[in-house]
């Protein structure tokens, strides 16, 4: 519609000079913050007259009033964060600068520089970012939304779009903006505003916003227009984070090491600016010195993050310092390239945290096997100055190096390079280690002692030689131990058993009143010590006897160094069963979760929320386990708990089940558990789950209620001999228990009630009693809903025909 309108005539108003006498100043003179709506006094008349489109020098004087440095004289600080604060930078970025940005811009005089300085620094601040990002975003909406039409309209917006993001590069463009912006929230903030306000720069910064937004502006603007052709920086992801790095370090490397608020500060937005995906690293450690604020600042960390910026770190150093050269210059012995540099700041690093050599030793067996073998020459003399850590670090190679999965399937090109880490890991600790070489100097001065005249006896020496641990080496040649009798065994443990029992009695002997008469009990006489021992007797013949304590199997290992004291205990809660059922690496830990899954489910069903909130959680983890380490009864035992679950909560674990058969990517023997899963607990809930029990080995204690109040098992047998669960732990006591009653019900009772109905006399003689219809109803037991009918129907049968009949039809 606007191309088919012609102007035919266009003419303009002559506006007098002096009509518009109240925009120009009435002081020229410079500083003066006077304009044609009188002297700017307050900053809701700087405000007023933003509104009203100023002329130049109103504008002008406008921004010489908002100049931060004249905040001290005018009281009002643009960088307070306030509201009128953001209502004048509002107005500014969104009806003032598109007036004049593009005239600064273009005449390049001093005074426009200074004025162009003058509003970039008042735009320095999170209301000014946050301002005119929201600014681009309009924008590109008008854009988009136009169509791209070559039309005015369409040129005016586009080069709308282009100052603006012009204004946004020149505020970005310092290397110190973000510590400039902290210093000012420090300044003029308290706490709690001045960390809700770097919130919102580092969701600006880091978490990419400006950087998407600029982006989808610079596209625009390269499309509509062919002269534009590099991208911005802002729009540019490694260009961006190369820029925000050096801001970070530049904050870093500028702020007290005593204040935290800014290390904090550098953390968070550091952390963020990792999720971009881009290496934020390569900005910062500019060959710095002092590592102060960097171990600071890595210390502050996570420890997730910590994994990636020592990865990053390491890639980034191999790229910047070593570059592409022969295969041979790895192998040099005094290197061109700074090795010992990278290994001083990762040994800064590595003194300072506890963390970083744990990262630098999986680094070598994972990423870092591919990497420059002088990265990793770097690497093992930084982990090297330690001993403790190169011990690990040589420990943890060879079991990578050794191991058979490791050796048959890892790519060849990581065996070399673990071969290599090794080398060199050798080479180190031979040199820190020095008994390895001294161990042949020991051997061979003995050996020489022995076989030797005096004056051709070999000697080193040295002070290894003179040393006690030398002497005590060279003694061992001294040693002769003469044949003795098995007897000498015999007594050593009786005399042994002896002591003890002495040391333990002490006491009950020096405080045991004494008889008149002298005379010793013969009954508290030691008999097997004088069938034993020839020497005299001891005055301790009378001690009392004490009984012998119970074996413990962890205490046969004749090594007691390998025994196991803090063995894990039974499962008490849902969540130690999930975790112990997880841990397939402890055996212990995951056998006890497996054994006791199914009796602590059925306690925990009615008692709390514990097996409902987590019933899908035990579930997935019992049908896709699997059995590592060749448990006994280990589909019996993984059967019971997934019964146990469904028995818990049928409604909605049946359906869960029968959803999962189908749906779920399982085997088939696993698919096959959870079909038998279904069937008997749905038998269970039926009331059939006690001639089930031979089928899944359960054993019927584990079923006992929560919380159990149960006798031990010899009293209840005692107090409650009719009771089934009373009977004795003996394989098919129970079987035969079933069979007897079974029995009984089937041939003795129909045999009492016929003798009882002969004895009663004849048939002729029997009379038959009529009761009246009130009292058979009476007696007559009403129906119970059939509860088990709707669970069965809408937790077992619908979903798995309705899902089958989906598969048939599919």
């Amino acid at each position: 519609m606007d191309e088919l309108l012609v102007p035919l005539k266009t003419t303009k108003a002559q506006s007098d000079p002096r009509s518009n006498a109240e925009y120009y100043p009435s002081d020229p003179k410079q500083g003066s913050f006077k304009s044609g709506h009188g002297e700017i006094t307050s900053a809701e008349h700087a405000l007023e007259i933003l509104r009203c489109r100023p002329q130049k020098e109103s504008f002008y004087s406008v921004l010489k009033y908002l100049h931060p440095n004249n905040s001290g004289s005018t009281g009002f600080d643009i960088h307070s964060q306030t509201l009128q604060a953001s209502q004048i930078i509002h107005t500014l970025i969104n009806d003032v600068l598109p007036n004049y940005w593009d005239v600064l811009w273009r005449e390049h005089t001093e005074v426009n520089r200074r004025r162009r300085d003058t509003i970039i620094l008042i735009l320095s601040n999170v209301s000014g970012l946050s301002i005119l990002n929201s600014r681009l975003k309009a924008l590109i909406t008008e854009k988009e939304a136009s169509g791209g039409n070559q039309s005015v309209r369409d040129s005016a917006q586009a080069e709308t779009l282009k100052n603006t993001m012009s204004l946004l590069e020149s505020i970005l463009e310092p290397q110190d903006v973000v510590r400039t912006i902290w210093s000012r929230l420090c300044r003029s903030s308290d706490s709690a505003r001045r960390w809700l306000l770097w919130k919102g720069l580092v969701t600006l910064l880091g978490n990419g916003r400006i950087l998407s937004t600029a982006s989808e502006a610079d596209a625009i603007l390269r499309k509509s227009s062919d002269s534009i052709k590099e991208r911005s920086k802002l729009s540019d992801g490694s260009r961006y984070c190369l820029w925000l790095g050096s801001n970070l370090n530049r904050m870093l490397v500028l702020s007290s090491t005593d204040k935290n608020d800014d290390r904090k500060a550098c953390v968070q937005m550091f952390e963020r600016a990792l999720t971009l995906g881009y290496a934020t690293l390569e900005g910062m450690l500019h060959g710095t010195d002092d590592l102060s604020p960097y171990i600071s600042f890595v210390r502050s960390l996570k420890c997730s993050i910590k994994k990636t910026v020592v990865y990053s770190l390491l890639r980034n150093l191999a790229t910047i310092h070593m570059g592409l050269s022969s295969d041979g210059a790895a192998f040099e012995r005094k290197p061109r390239y700074p090795i010992g540099g990278i290994a001083a700041l990762f040994r800064g690093f590595a003194e300072a945290d506890e963390d970083i050599p744990k990262l630098l030793i999986d680094w070598l067996s994972s990423d870092g096997i591919v990497q420059d073998l002088r990265v990793r020459r770097a690497v093992i003399a930084a982990l090297a100055e330690d001993l403790d850590t190169l011990k690990s670090t040589v420990t943890e190679s060879l079991r990578t190096f050794g191991d058979k999965l490791y050796i048959k399937h890892a790519p060849v090109l990581h065996q070399e390079g673990m071969a290599e880490n090794l080398l060199l890991l050798i080479g180190y600790a031979h040199r820190k280690i020095p008994l390895v070489s001294v161990l042949g100097m020991y051997l061979g001065t003995a050996m020489s002692r022995l076989v030797d005249p005096l004056e051709k006896r070999m000697n080193f020496g040295s002070e290894e030689m003179t040393s006690p641990q030398g002497q005590r080496y060279l003694s061992l040649t001294d040693i002769q131990d003469p044949l003795g009798s098995t007897y000498d065994l015999r007594r050593k443990v009786v005399k042994s058993e002896m002591n003890i029992r002495a040391i333990k009695t002490s006491a009950i002997r020096d405080n045991k009143p004494k008889e008149g008469n002298g005379k010793v009990s013969t009954g508290s006489k030691i008999i097997s010590i004088e069938e034993v021992d020839d020497e005299p007797k001891s005055e301790d013949e009378d001690l009392p006897l004490y009984a012998k304590p119970d074996s413990d199997a962890s205490d046969s290992d004749e090594d007691p160094t390998v025994i196991e004291r803090n063995k894990p205990t039974a499962p008490v809660y849902i969540d130690d069963l999930i975790s112990g059922l997880r841990d397939t690496e402890n055996y212990d830990r995951h056998l006890l979760a497996l054994t006791n899954a199914s009796s602590l489910i059925r306690r925990k069903a009615a008692f709390g929320t514990e097996v409902s909130d987590n019933a899908e959680d035990i579930t997935n983890i019992l049908t896709g386990l699997g059995d590592k380490w060749n448990i006994e009864d280990f589909q019996e035992l993984r059967l019971q708990g997934m019964i146990a679950v469904l028995v818990a909560q049928p409604l909605e674990m049946g359906q869960w089940f029968s959803r999962t058969y189908f749906n779920g990517d399982y085997s088939i023997q696993q698919r096959a558990t959870i079909l038998t899963t279904l069937g008997l607990g749905a038998r269970e809930l039926a009331g059939y789950g006690k001639e089930d029990m031979a089928l899944t080995k359960s054993n019927p204690q584990r079923t006992a209620p929560f919380p159990s109040k149960q006798l031990p098992p010899k009293l209840h047998a005692l107090y409650a001999p009719n009771d089934k669960s009373a009977l004795p732990d003996i394989p098919g006591a129970n079987a035969v228990h079933n069979a007897s009653q079974t029995l009984q019900k089937s041939i003795l009772q129909p045999m009492a009630l016929q003798a009882a109905d002969a004895l009663s006399g004849p048939n002729a003689l029997k009379v038959r009693t009529f009761s009246s219809r009130m009292e058979v109803e009476k007696r007559r037991t009403k129906p119970i809903a059939n509860a088990l009918a709707k669970v069965v129907a809408d937790g077992f049968f619908f979903p798995l025909t309705g899902r089958w009949g989906m598969h048939v039809q599919g």
